[in-house]
């Protein structure tokens, strides 16, 4: 049902899309340059109230400022049957002066083939829009909108509605300074809200707050204290735990470094498995390497959480440090196993998974001795008895002769695309490393998108 609701807001966004196409690709005037396009013919009856609505509030296109949905006009499959039933259009009144909720949701009912007659309006405070989003959150099958109105830097109002063709009716209304996950940790079919909060007064009371559809409404049911220190939530994403139960991973900016909290449902209430009584931290998941955070390493369906340990470097004054990192899933007991060791080289973007046995014999080190040729390295070395001897380099290749470069004599492709070759060298007889050219291809993977947004 969620994609059949993306699917349709998408058509709204495509609609306007080919319409701003459809009027060519000449020179236009600076007015026109800054026109918002407008929705496709086949919605002009629906563009025409949008404008006389406009006109009667004295209103533009507001800003939606993140997130999948930032469509000013955005069509709806609330029920997911496949029909667009209503359009919810975003606006912010610019002539009312002192006006405490100067932003409007109209939302438009489908009446006809091109009909759509204005059903209700929802009205917010602040300057903008910080996201919108759907979701069953009572579980009878319909979506229900969530809007987070900007109230000013750092400050939001959460707000969730149910939808209905002639009205609407608010499920709640929480101020929060941080940000929210939207998930079902209880298992039920519906969709909770957990809530993340930063305790301004400065006695560490930080917070995640759980709110479930209760007698009509979103409340909070029970809440959990977040490790000490935060200064920021930088991500909170939804998984499993090892055995199989759900969680929210949150990973927190601290002074020095970052720590992910692990949350789950315990007997019905929120709990932070891994927040240490004495200190109020997760201390296992404390690490000062950030440049990747909790994924799911092994694809088995849990989040791993890394932990990083610095290599040793054969010129610790000149080099930057190095690290492999362990990979450690998270029961509800806050218990950990390693699943996985890898090597990241997130500047050059690409991991490698580490075979058993090259932890404290492996060190690494780069090489950009050619990067002004479009050729970049990593140096892996056998340590042993104090003497670092190379054994596998995987390098980069960027530049205009990167395929002769790859094809070097002792070099072997391990991914290419239009723009990049990654290749390697090993060298078999300085260590016996248990891999080969093959299973180096097996182990070795790009870092994608997910790496970067932490």
């Amino acid at each position: 049902m969620l994609k059949k609701m993306a699917r349709s807001l998408l058509l709204g966004l495509l609609s306007g899309l080919l319409a701003l196409a459809a009027s060519g690709c000449g020179f236009q005037s600076v007015d026109n340059l800054y026109a918002l396009p407008a929705l496709a013919e086949e919605y002009a009856g629906l563009q025409s109230n949008i404008d006389a609505t406009m006109r009667e509030l004295g209103a533009e296109y507001a800003v939606i400022n993140y997130g999948s949905n930032t469509s000013t006009i955005q069509l709806l499959d609330l029920d997911g049957d496949g029909t667009q039933e209503a359009a919810a259009v975003f606006l912010r009144v610019t002539n009312a002066a002192g006006d405490e909720k100067p932003l409007r949701v109209c939302v438009f009912r489908r009446t006809g083939e091109d009909d759509y007659r204005q059903v209700y309006t929802l009205e917010g405070e602040g300057a903008s829009i910080n996201s919108v989003t759907y979701e069953d959150l009572t579980g009878d099958g319909s979506m229900e909108m969530l809007v987070s109105w900007q109230m000013g830097a750092g400050v939001h109002t959460l707000a969730a509605y149910a939808l209905n063709l002639t009205d609407s009716n608010e499920l709640m209304s929480v101020v929060y300074n941080e940000s929210y996950i939207v998930t079902d940790l209880d298992r039920d079919g519906d969709r909770e809200i957990v809530i993340f909060q930063q305790d301004g007064s400065g006695a560490g009371n930080d917070r995640a707050e759980y709110y479930d559809f209760r007698d009509g409404s979103m409340v909070m049911t029970t809440s959990a204290f977040l490790s000490q220190g935060m200064r920021d939530v930088v991500s909170a994403k939804a998984s499993l735990l090892t055995g199989g139960k759900p969680g929210v991973y949150a990973t927190l900016e601290l002074a020095d470094g970052q720590v992910t909290d692990v949350l789950t449902l315990n007997d019905g209430a929120l709990v932070n498995v891994t927040r240490e009584t004495d200190g109020g931290v997760s201390r296992s998941t404390y690490r000062e390497y950030t440049e990747v955070g909790p994924a799911d390493i092994d694809g088995d369906g849990v989040l791993e959480i890394p932990d990083p340990e610095p290599l040793p470097s054969p010129d610790p004054e000149n080099e930057s440090p190095q690290y492999l990192i362990r990979w450690r899933q998270y029961d509800s007991r806050g218990r950990s196993t390693i699943r996985q060791v890898t090597y990241h080289c997130t500047v050059d973007g690409w991991y490698l998974t580490l075979p058993d046995g090259w932890e404290g014999q492996v060190t690494a080190a780069r090489d950009d001795s050619l990067s002004g040729r479009g050729e970049r390295a990593v140096v892996f070395s056998h340590l042993a008895g104090g003497e670092y001897r190379p054994f596998l380099t995987v390098y980069r290749l960027t530049g205009s002769n990167r395929q002769a470069r790859a094809d070097l004599n002792g070099r072997f492709t391990l991914y290419s695309d239009s723009s990049t070759i990654y290749c390697a060298a090993l060298d078999p007889s300085v260590w016996y490393s248990g891999v080969s050219e093959e299973t180096l291809k097996g182990q070795f993977s790009i870092i994608t998108a997910e790496w970067s947004a932490q």
